[in-house]
């Protein structure tokens, strides 16, 4: 009997041509538990979005010798793990700050990050004066978006191409780009866009839009400054929930970065809201204005400047669960959104979508 939608106990499916299907709730080299199966053929798998829940799902699914297709609108990986770079060598984390780890699935694929030397402990002066003491913090090393390349080694994803319509075709799968071209037919199909996207690709499922509809995500615009001049400010860090900079940071101080002063600021998302159609050059302007008040001081001759619009940036009311399927489980949408919007969740809800796929894989209607 399939497991209730969003439910999760395993990870790491082994799916080959043979009778052999190794199921694990650890990573690849802990598998535990024999499932047989009589399944000759690989079923076809399209992933949409190669940011963190995307990757971890296609991760273990490759690790389980299965080949899935990631399709991804922007130019690089890790979506809200975002840097953005400038042809003038400077560098920005203009989109998730930092991670935590709890569960000890995602603190193992830390410590190997770390390992790696693809990420590091972040120990920024807050505000009030204090260091964080504990190694909760941890980044990406050269940029946030190196935690996700790793996991990215060997899969087939597909840069630059924006899904722009799904279709159902029996049980399998139409993918269309917004260039008109149209993937192969797919047996299963994970999503993980930002739930309002994903409600709109996917309204001709009504039980799972509806579902979608529950999801609240708020928006944030990002400011990405450079100085001239060192920025005497006595913190690293500066959060409010309270004011309309949400988040002020010296870029410059988190571990293997630039020595140049970078700051990335980000509005809280009532301000980001009532602002979001502004343009790029209108949000900078209206946001520096606000940083000499939230830093205490003047500030120094800025020398960059640029902003961008997360038009789904925060979870305010997450789905409840790991992620969302159809009846036939052939279709499975999640994200972070669907656990609560830390990276983490997104981590969580991918490896969740994986097993689910590897065991919808056993019972494909043929």
């Amino acid at each position: 009997m399939p497991r209730p939608t969003g439910q999760s106990a395993t990870v790491n499916p082994t799916y080959r041509r043979s009778s052999r299907i190794i199921v694990s709730d650890a990573l690849p080299d802990e598998a535990a538990v024999i499932v047989t199966s009589e399944q000759t053929s690989q079923p076809s798998i399209a992933i949409i979005g190669a940011g963190m829940a995307g990757i971890a799902c296609a991760r273990y699914l490759l690790d389980g010798g299965f080949r899935p297709i990631v399709f991804e609108k922007s130019r690089g990986l890790g979506g809200r793990l975002a840097t953005r770079r400038t042809d003038h060598g400077l560098a920005f984390d203009h989109g998730a700050q930092y991670v935590t780890a709890r569960s000890p699935q995602f603190r193992t694929f830390v410590g190997d990050a770390i390992a790696r030397g693809a990420a590091d402990y972040w120990r920024p002066v807050q505000r009030n004066g204090a260091d964080v003491q504990s190694d909760e913090w941890i980044i990406g090393v050269p940029g946030m978006n190196s935690l996700v390349k790793p996991l990215a080694e060997g899969i087939d994803v597909r840069l630059a191409c924006q899904v722009a319509n799904i279709r159902r075709h029996g049980y399998r799968w139409w993918v269309e780009t917004v260039d008109g071209a149209v993937e192969p037919i797919f047996d299963i199909l994970v999503c993980t866009a930002p739930a309002p996207q994903a409600q709109q690709l996917l309204s001709a499922e009504p039980a799972i839009a509806d579902a979608l509809g529950a999801v609240s995500m708020a928006p944030c615009w990002a400011l990405m400054l450079s100085f001239a001049m060192a920025v005497e400010a006595p913190f690293d860090v500066r959060r409010s929930t309270s004011d309309d900079l949400a988040w002020v940071v010296r870029d410059a101080s988190k571990p293997h970065r630039s020595s140049r002063e970078t700051w990335v600021i980000h509005a809280s998302p009532d301000w980001s809201r009532r602002h979001l159609e502004l343009s790029a050059a209108d949000a900078v302007q209206r946001m520096v204005e606000l940083l000499p008040d939230a830093v205490g001081m003047p500030l120094p001759q800025i020398d960059h400047a640029s902003a961008h619009r997360w038009r789904y940036a925060l979870t305010t009311s997450p789905l409840g669960r790991a992620y969302l399927c159809s009846d036939d489980r052939t279709l499975f949408v999640g994200g972070d959104w669907a656990l609560g919007g830390r990276v983490e969740y997104a981590f969580e809800s991918g490896r969740a979508m994986a097993e689910a796929v590897a065991e919808a894989a056993l019972h494909l209607p043929r």
